[in-house]
């Protein structure tokens, strides 16, 4: 266990050209902290097998040479709110790149993912999906594990997840996340956090209000 997560830290920092603070923790899933550069990979089996630290490696190095701190915090000042939704798309563009840049990861991909629907990972089971989740969440599973679930999306929803799926800058991820969040705004019911449900992969930067006192960053 050791030696293979030794190896695929440094693997890790190959792939992401710098030397990134990688560190392992009982957290729920793999993040990357872009500001401080710290890619931390989660401790929640006994064994993770390789696909599932290619996939969480490659996934986290994908935002480590892909999202722009400065342009995540500038969109979060704005509207911290769209945080998940931002969250999201963003996850399509970087996940879509670090594979081009790395065809490798492709089977990796497909098989930790399918390790992830085994182990309920995204805490579905029990859910309507074609009702019990938003649509930035349809956008998640469906861009991540494909035709493993069963979504049906309508016209206007289809066009939504083509936008994200056509993202190839940080501007237009904003652009196609600000206009999910409007669309959700009058078309959905928001839980009270306004944010997607499914387990986030990115260390937003904490927001700080007027009188420099740090906001909760979860709140959205």
């Amino acid at each position: 266990m050791t030696n293979k997560k030794t190896q695929k830290d440094q693997l890790a920092k190959l792939m992401a050209t710098e030397n990134l603070t990688i560190v392992h923790k009982k957290v729920p899933t793999a993040y990357f902290d872009m500001k401080n550069r710290i890619l931390c990979c989660p401790i929640f089996k006994e064994d993770l097998s390789s696909e599932l630290y290619d996939l969480f490696m490659g996934h986290e190095v994908g935002h480590a040479l892909n999202t722009p701190y400065e342009g995540v915090h500038s969109a979060l000042t704005k509207n911290r709110t769209l945080k998940g939704y931002l969250n999201v798309v963003e996850d399509v563009r970087i996940e879509r790149k670090i594979r081009e840049t790395y065809p490798g990861l492709r089977k990796s991909f497909y098989k930790a993912y399918n390790e992830l629907m085994e182990m309920d990972f995204f805490g579905i089971k029990d859910k309507d999906l074609n009702n019990d989740i938003s649509l930035i969440d349809k956008i998640n599973l469906i861009t991540k594990v494909g035709s493993r679930v069963n979504i049906q999306l309508s016209p206007v929803e289809a066009d939504f997840l083509q936008m994200a799926e056509d993202c190839t800058t940080w501007e237009d991820v904003e652009e196609c996340a600000t206009a999910i969040y409007e669309w959700s705004k009058e078309n959905e019911t928001r839980d009270e956090l306004d944010k997607s449900v499914l387990p986030q992969t990115l260390d937003m930067p904490d927001m700080e209000d007027e009188d420099g006192e740090e906001m909760d960053s979860d709140d959205g």
